[in-house]
């Protein structure tokens, strides 16, 4: 009897320590079979989500393939509808007239393009024929003119110097207006001077009048020596020399004192100590140098002889625009010159430069010259007015002649018959 309590203890021990196994296998089991379980899941899950992208796919490919095979069928009618339209088209009467309408239109074009054809050749044989009737006629006045110039009586050794006077003159007015050569319009004034001098004419006193007041007029003009001044420059530009190099030295400056009197007033403090030592610092920084003169460049070998050279071809270009008598051109040209010289030639050899460039700045390339044509005007109208007082006593002369012929004449016919019937 005592014993049986143990018993039953012993036992229920034993069950509770085997369902206690059982849990914990079954919590195990739960814990292996969970990733399982998961891993299966989200197979699931891509496998419905594969299956869902595959159906809104093939939803999509089949409502795309409807909507072009809408739009297949629409352009089937179209096509249809055009090809109905393109057959009754040329069954319209419309079209027909318009055809016909261009035809008649287009053969008229080609009827009025032949009929002018016709009337451009028509006018071509006619200008052709025009153009070799003017070439026979040309050839008959020349033959003409010049068997009149054969048989024309000779001009007289007056005339001829009138001719050549009138040369003269015109040769003069040319030297002035188109070659500017005062001189050589002088020269032939004074040489149609000496020739009416030798005619000795009355009527062409006038006319020496005015060629004196020409020549006098030339005289006075200014004109300026080309050849000189050509000459001026060739000689300013050999005498030019390569411009120097500056000293290397530099000359000697004093150091710059900053507030010597104050620093010096304020004692021997410390203060006053490092004021000193920053001055003495600023002092061996800074050295200012006084100079009398402007500061020139320092210019290598290289740039001083391409600078050289530079005013040497400027010097050339100076002379050719005196050749060609350019006077804006060649006061642009002395101006530059001048501002080479004066900015990179020390003083001394840029001062006698400088005194030559001023004197061909002085000078005036282009003067107004004086019109000499009032001369040439009255040898003209000295030669009409002897044209005219020849003819006056052509005149003269031939009225005695006429008055001699006044007379009455019997015909020749009369006065044979007179003399036939006396003799019989």
């Amino acid at each position: 009897m005592i014993d049986k309590p143990a018993t039953h203890q012993a036992d229920n021990t034993t069950f509770d320590a085997t369902v206690d196994a059982v849990d914990n296998l079954s919590a195990e089991a739960a814990k292996a079979d969970s990733p399982r379980s998961a891993s299966a899941r989200f197979a699931l899950f891509i496998a419905i989500l594969s299956l869902l992208f595959t159906v809104i796919g093939i939803a999509a490919g089949y409502k795309h393939w409807q909507r072009m095979n809408d739009r297949a069928r629409a352009n089937a009618s179209e096509i249809a509808t055009l090809r109905e339209q393109l057959q009754s088209v040329p069954a319209s009467d419309a079209l027909d007239t318009l055809r016909k309408d261009l035809e008649a239109k287009t053969s008229k074009t080609l009827t009025a393009n032949d009929q002018m054809i016709q009337e451009m050749s028509r006018i071509q044989n006619q200008t052709r024929q025009f153009a070799d009737t003017v070439a026979s006629q040309v050839e008959q006045v020349t033959f003409l003119q010049a068997k009149m110039q054969q048989s024309a009586a000779p001009a007289s050794a007056s005339e001829w110097q009138i001719a050549e006077v009138e040369f003269l003159l015109q040769l003069a007015n040319r030297q002035v207006h188109l070659a500017q050569d005062v001189r050589t319009a002088t020269t032939a004034l004074k040489e149609a001077d000496a020739l009416l001098a030798k005619a000795g004419a009355v009527n062409y006193l006038p006319v020496r009048q005015q060629i004196a007041q020409d020549i006098s007029s030339l005289e006075a003009a200014p004109t300026p020596d080309i050849a000189g001044i050509s000459q001026r420059i060739t000689a300013m530009t050999l005498s030019l020399k390569p411009l120097p190099a500056l000293s290397a030295s530099p000359t000697e400056g004093k150091p710059l004192a900053l507030g010597e009197d104050n620093i010096a007033a304020e004692g021997n403090s410390l203060w006053a100590d490092y004021k000193r030592k920053v001055a003495n610092a600023l002092d061996e920084a800074i050295i200012i140098r006084e100079h009398d003169k402007p500061i020139q460049i320092q210019l290598d070998a290289d740039t001083r002889l391409n600078l050289f050279h530079l005013l040497q071809v400027r010097m050339e270009t100076l002379r050719l625009l005196v050749l060609e008598r350019d006077n804006a051109g060649f006061h642009t040209q002395l101006a530059l010159i001048r501002d080479v010289i004066s900015t990179y030639y020390p003083e001394d050899q840029a001062k006698p430069l400088l005194s030559e460039l001023e004197d061909f700045d002085k000078l005036e390339l282009q003067p107004a010259i004086p019109d000499v044509s009032a001369s040439l005007k009255q040898l003209e109208s000295a030669r009409q007015a002897e044209v005219v007082q020849q003819n006056t006593v052509a005149e003269d002369q031939a009225k005695p002649a006429e008055e001699l012929t006044d007379e009455p004449v019997e015909p020749s016919t009369e006065k044979a018959k007179k003399e036939g019937g006396k003799q019989e």
